[in-house]
């Protein structure tokens, strides 16, 4: 998870256990503690270094005021792409890698991970290090480990937070991050930071606040554990055929490459697909009215940094366009709106309904609900791309409930 200066995960926001007292949420939250305590010496932390970072520990407001705010509105593609690939953040990534060429060039030779995509996360995640965020780590992990419903997740967090302290002799005011735990120039979750960060200048502890050769090392072993395959891109703009089956834009649809070409699916700019061996989806983050994107398997890498397609397809745009690269041609429907949380929830309860949706209603545009509408758009005449267009939702609304 990570907490970037716009939003990444639509609907992101976990829902909060509210204590009916200040008192039992105190004994609450010192109980929790406890049993995070002793999980952490059952994974090898010091005593002494468990007690001086929990001792007085209390439980951060802003951390549960900022978990309960749910937002209003789910974002658009073409929303989300302007806010993360602007021109400066091009320039700066540019800027960037003619600024550490020697160590990208090394750590493509060594992880696969080409300077332009981790140029794109680190300017993603932080603005290229300009915000990384000022929550002490612990206290954040720990207030939503004892205090929201995620207990499982944030416990294990706070658990590795305390072996960071424990290996790299920190204390818990030097470890800073984001208000849901993320740290560091690429926004490291502690159970990310204990598993894949690399101490690349050797000086004996691992820094991926300061130390750039340790936070691009961490982030180039993160994403090569993670699924990370030299040799490709993660997507591409695409432009599909006429008569193109809308429902084959799909993530649950793969298809060798060769397959999409004999299709007729070529790159923007009428060039032909890669001739690899890989399979691949077509992905219409915006409708069939927007750009059209092929997914390689990197892509499913950069899914398992954050789990929002949204993010995933700018990390690939902003990489093209660092390497020089052209940005998308197909520009987003100029009337694509967002949607309300709520009305994300009425779609969901209409296609349930239906029998269409048969998962969650949470409020949640993500690809189970663009599969729902998409079988309803099928069933009422509508191009079936899944995409919540104002036809698709006056259409559902209109039924009778």
């Amino acid at each position: 998870m990570n907490n970037k200066t716009f939003p990444l995960l639509l609907g992101a926001a976990l829902a909060l256990g509210t204590p009916t007292t200040a008192a039992a949420q105190t004994a609450d939250f010192a109980e929790c503690l406890r049993g995070i305590r002793a999980e952490a010496l059952k994974q090898g932390v010091p005593a002494a270094v468990a007690d001086r970072a929990l001792q007085g520990l209390t439980p951060d407001q802003r951390v549960l005021d900022l978990d309960s705010r749910q937002p209003e509105f789910t974002s658009t593609y073409g929303r989300y792409i302007n806010a993360a690939v602007s021109a400066d953040r091009i320039a700066k990534g540019q800027q960037r890698v003619a600024q550490h060429r020697g160590l990208l060039d090394s750590l493509e030779r060594e992880y696969g991970v080409p300077p332009q995509y981790l140029m794109a996360f680190w300017g993603v995640e932080t603005n290229y290090g300009g915000f990384m965020g000022d929550f002490q780590v612990l206290r954040s992990v720990a207030t939503l480990a004892c205090l929201t419903r995620r207990q499982a997740f944030f416990t294990n967090e706070s658990v590795q937070a305390l072996r960071i302290l424990a290996m790299n002799q920190m204390t818990s005011q030097q470890m800073r991050g984001s208000w849901a735990g993320a740290m560091g120039n690429m926004q490291f979750m502690p159970s990310t930071f204990t598993r894949w960060a690399v101490d690349r200048d050797g000086n004996g502890r691992i820094d991926i606040w300061s130390s750039l050769p340790d936070a691009f090392t961490s982030a180039g072993n993160f994403l090569r554990g993670i699924g990370w395959r030299p040799g490709l891109p993660s997507s591409d703009e695409v432009v599909l055929p006429r008569g193109f089956a809308l429902e084959q834009a799909d993530t649950t649809v793969e298809k060798p490459l060769r397959e999409w070409s004999a299709m007729g699916v070529r790159l923007a700019g009428n060039r032909p697909l890669p001739a690899i061996d890989a399979s691949a989806s077509i992905l219409l983050p915006a409708g069939w009215r927007g750009p059209a994107f092929v997914i390689y398997p990197n892509f499913k890498a950069v899914m398992n940094w954050n789990r929002s397609t949204l993010y995933a397809l700018s990390v690939g745009i902003l990489a093209r366009q660092i390497a020089g690269g052209a940005g998308v041609i197909q520009p987003p429907p100029a009337d694509d709106e967002p949607l309300t949380r709520d009305t994300v929830i009425d779609l969901q309860t209409r296609l349930a309904r239906l029998g269409h949706y048969t998962d969650e209603v949470d409020g949640l545009l993500g690809p189970k609900t663009r599969s729902a509408l998409r079988l309803f758009q099928k069933q009422a005449g509508l191009p079936a791309d899944g995409h919540p267009t104002l036809e698709t939702v006056q259409r559902l609304q209109g039924l009778r409930r």
